[in-house]
């Protein structure tokens, strides 16, 4: 009896998006600790690729150049700066939402990759202006955008008191970075800590301002 073999099916369309999701995020993560350890100038496309382990043409087939990748490792992070937007419905106190909008609520491996984020935008941004122009130009950065919507709509909800958004989420921004970009950085989680302490702190004083007590 003759056995026929047989055939291999035909790949689907869907492994093969999988694996370009996967081959975007491994390119992703190497530039971000590239970008992290040698700043923007000194970071290559050869040095990401061979830390994700594809070859540069893999680079240039997800990313047009290394500007693009610089914004795409800042937007994989969006999650470490700002927790917006937030839901709906949400009835927790002001206070708690402010915290866990400016995530001072994470673990202390996840403040410290926050801290690197923060200090790789601010630093490129400083010495390589386009870059911080190319972030807002394509909203990648919406930070400010997104709490002043949010302070928008809690006032709508009547939950809180807000004459100028604008201005106040100036202010809450300088309260809460202001303390995560220090000059010198803090090595020790008890230091860390403290600091989130300090800034809970100052939120309470904010609110006060507004006429709003705090629990």
């Amino acid at each position: 009896m003759e056995i026929t073999k047989e055939k291999p099916s035909a790949r689907r369309g869907r492994p093969k998006v999988i694996g370009e999701t996967q081959r975007r995020q491994s390119i992703v993560t190497a530039a971000h600790e590239a970008f992290v350890e040698l700043g923007f100038a000194r970071t290559t496309t050869a040095v990401v690729a061979t830390k994700a382990k594809v070859s540069k043409r893999s680079i240039y087939e997800v990313f047009r150049d290394k500007t693009e990748l610089f914004a795409a490792v800042v937007g994989a992070n969006q999650h470490l700066i700002l927790d917006l937007p937030r839901p709906q419905d949400e009835t927790l106190p002001i206070l708690e939402t402010l915290i866990k909008i400016f995530r001072l609520d994470i673990d202390d491996e996840a403040e410290r990759a926050r801290e690197a984020i923060l200090n790789l935008i601010v630093r490129e941004s400083v010495q390589f202006p386009e870059l911080s122009d190319y972030l807002y130009e394509h909203k990648i950065i919406r930070s400010r955008e997104k709490l002043i919507e949010w302070l928008q709509r809690e006032a709508e909800r009547g939950r809180m008191t807000i004459e100028d958004p604008l201005l106040c989420a100036g202010m809450l921004m300088d309260i809460v970075f202001g303390a995560l970009l220090p000059r010198r950085r803090l090595l020790q989680a008890v230091d860390r800590a403290r600091r989130t302490q300090d800034i809970k702190k100052r939120l309470e004083i904010f609110l006060r301002g507004i006429g709003f007590d705090a629990p």
